[in-house]
């Protein structure tokens, strides 16, 4: 799969905009993952294979004089090595308004510009671009930025989200390679609600959905 994360880069700082996120200890979102074996055909369904991402926030901690939210990541799935699996990593909105993460606390270079972007929150100006490469040779190019908002159904439930969505393009003559487009959708208040996650070669992705939370 590709990663739908961007990396932050250093700009001049806004004020934050931390009403977009809400990323308070005892929050908790509870997600299904679903397969799809073909983008490009609207009859193929997505099945659910038994993953589920029970995930909290389960305190704050001080980095290099910057707080942070733990978050717990805790997976179900059943007959997979990644069964009763448990991680953590850190969150923050920083002074440009984005949710960004860490994984390693210890890093000695954590900085007010360090992290991986999770979402831009409002911030429509934020473009960040990515070349993919295996070996030597740039095989995709991905540039993300804030689609436009949008309702989406998802378990259910309505939802009106903020999409941050990355442009997908070839580059290499590969014709496994397909112009796609990940979708990472954000509800103000709540958090991530559908994630779309393309496989590099082929037409194939993975689709994260919100199926239930507990926001404070």
């Amino acid at each position: 799969m590709i990663s739908c994360r961007s990396t932050d880069e250093v700009q001049v700082p806004n004020q934050p905009e931390d009403q977009f996120f809400n990323i308070k200890v005892g929050n908790k979102w509870v997600y299904k993952t679903y397969e799809n074996s073909d983008f490009t055909n609207p009859q193929s369904s997505s099945l659910f294979k038994g993953r589920v991402d029970s995930v909290s926030i389960v305190g704050t901690v001080n980095i290099a004089g910057l707080t942070f939210a733990k978050q717990r990541i805790k997976i179900i799935y059943p007959n997979s090595n990644m069964n009763n699996t448990e991680s953590f990593r850190y969150l923050r909105v920083n002074s440009k308004g984005h949710l960004i993460y860490i994984y390693n606390q210890n890093d000695p270079n954590i900085s007010e510009t360090s992290g991986t972007v999770l979402h831009p929150g409002t911030d429509s100006k934020y473009i960040y671009s990515y070349d993919y490469m295996e070996g030597n040779q740039v095989i995709v190019n991905l540039i993300y930025k804030l689609g436009t908002d949008k309702n989406i159904e998802v378990e259910g439930n309505s939802y009106s989200v903020k999409p941050y969505v990355a442009d997908i393009t070839p580059i290499s003559n590969n014709p496994d390679l397909l112009k796609k487009t990940q979708d990472i959708c954000y509800k103000k208040g709540v958090g991530l609600v559908r994630e779309i996650c393309h496989s590099v070669y082929g037409k194939s992705y993975i689709e994260t959905r919100l199926v239930s939370y507990t926001v404070k």
